[in-house]
């Protein structure tokens, strides 16, 4: 997994978001990530990612509620997640956070619009699009021809993905 590479190499500033969920936007999405375990068939829990949920949304602070939110045919549901860098394990479930993968998130949940990224961005399914701190594209590739699995292609692949989201820092 190569956040967890950057992660152990100290590279704890760089953030993965997934936007791939946008390909399931007219199916039910919710149980490809688990976030709804008791209406899905293939999950039993909720599927905690390290990263924003895959589809993107903005929170719309006007509706404050679920009922309100969803009476505005608006979904509610998990908007950000907030990663708590200094708080260990037993600090983190004492604040009522989620300890995954050795990193602490707070989930905020909000009512949410949906955003379409992929037609915005012009992205196609597996692509890798890499900004910079500011928001700008920097690099763009396709990951069904380069396989991002440090055992394909003598990790040349690997390492060159790795280098790009490294030097978009």
């Amino acid at each position: 997994d190569m956040y967890l590479d950057l992660v152990d190499e100290g590279y704890e500033d760089i953030k993965f978001v997934g936007v791939n969920g946008y390909a399931y936007i007219d199916n039910d999405y919710h149980c490809m990530i688990c976030d709804t375990p008791n209406e899905c068939s293939n999950c039993t829990e909720e599927r905690i990612l390290p990263w924003v949920q895959d589809v993107p949304a903005i929170i719309i602070e006007e509706f404050d509620n679920q009922l309100d939110c969803e009476e505005n045919n608006l979904s509610w549901g998990v908007g950000e997640q907030i990663q708590w860098n200094l708080l260990d394990e037993n600090q983190c479930i004492e604040n009522g956070y989620t300890w995954f993968h050795g990193q602490c998130i707070e989930f905020i949940y909000g009512c949410l619009e949906d955003v379409d990224i992929w037609g915005n961005w012009d992205i196609t399914l597996r692509d890798l699009v890499i900004i910079n701190k500011e928001g700008y594209e920097v690099s763009r590739l396709n990951l069904t021809g380069n396989n991002p699995d440090p055992n394909s292609t003598c990790g040349e692949n690997y390492q060159t993905i790795k280098d790009l989201i490294i030097g978009a820092r």
